[in-house]
């Protein structure tokens, strides 16, 4: 990519344009970059000695580069460059009416359709539909970042980037881990030390991870029922201890079970009771059915 492409600041001070120096057949160019883009995009063509002027992206093939002369591609063409160009086309003024009309919040249920479509696809062994579910999952994220008000996904990439090194000292820094334990535990310390994110909804989770995000806050029922089979599965863990994960798989279908024989849905009973368990999702909670 380094002998295609300058990427750097251009007359309007930006720094987010990718730059094709001549001198360079539009053919090669064409070659190399010309699926990324939409044929009726627009790129600018630097004549040395000229104002620039814009192409279609589909007419690139036809032009030549002489030394001197410069091609700004209508978006990056590395990592999420293109994706990004067709988000920024769908919520133009030109762009599609349904996409147009979303928020954050009218996202939030395909962010989770698309993750859990993924995992269906990794679990199930199926490589292509698991790049293509991928792809759906990238496009929540590029959507979000789109609409998000005081951030973009650029923002979101070089965040995530900073808390990876943040969070493995033993890679960036001078720390020395020895073992994925230690990693383990040392990234649990690191974490705790960051600011908490106190998010009201934890009921968009899935039951059971909800309920164990707001046990690790110290919030969890205050009855008899909960009591006695919290200390049943502990005696259960304590006279079978290698076979822990295998006793809570049983407990929770044993509860999905119990619930199908009264006509109730346990996944469903506990949404709604880890709902209501934080007082901020009360009122949200007073809506579930």
């Amino acid at each position: 990519m380094a002998d295609w492409v300058w990427h750097g600041e251009d007359g309007n001070n930006r720094d987010d344009r990718f730059i094709v120096q001549g001198p360079r057949d539009g053919a090669a160019i064409w070659e190399r970059f010309g699926a990324l883009f939409p044929d009726d995009a627009k790129a600018q063509l630097w004549v040395s000695g000229s104002p620039p002027v814009e192409i279609l992206w589909g007419d690139i093939a036809k032009i030549q580069l002489m030394a001197g002369d410069r091609l700004i591609l209508p978006g990056i063409p590395t990592a999420g460059g293109p994706l990004l160009y067709v988000m920024e086309r769908l919520l133009g003024p030109e762009g599609c009416p349904w996409d147009r009309k979303q928020t954050p919040q009218s996202l939030v249920r395909y962010l989770l359709d698309e993750s859990y479509e993924a995992a269906e696809a990794l679990v199930a062994g199926d490589d292509e539909a698991f790049i293509e579910e991928l792809g759906d999952v990238l496009l929540q994220i590029a959507f979000q970042g789109a609409l998000a008000p005081n951030s973009s996904f650029s923002d979101i990439a070089v965040k995530q980037a900073q808390k990876l090194i943040r969070r493995h000292p033993h890679v960036f820094a001078e720390e020395a881990w020895a073992t994925s334990e230690e990693v383990r535990q040392q990234w649990d310390k690191l974490k705790a030390q960051e600011p908490p994110h106190h998010a009201s909804a934890v009921w968009v989770y899935p039951a059971l991870v909800a309920a164990k995000r707001l046990d690790k806050l110290g919030i969890h029922p205050e009855s008899s029922v909960y009591q006695e089979i919290y200390d049943l599965l502990q005696v259960y863990f304590d006279k079978n201890p290698g076979k822990i994960e295998e006793i809570l798989a049983d407990a929770a279908w044993a509860v999905a079970s119990g619930g199908r024989i009264q006509h109730q849905d346990a996944e469903w009973a506990l949404w709604k009771k880890v709902a209501q368990a934080a007082p901020q999702n009360r009122e949200i909670a007073g809506n579930l059915r």
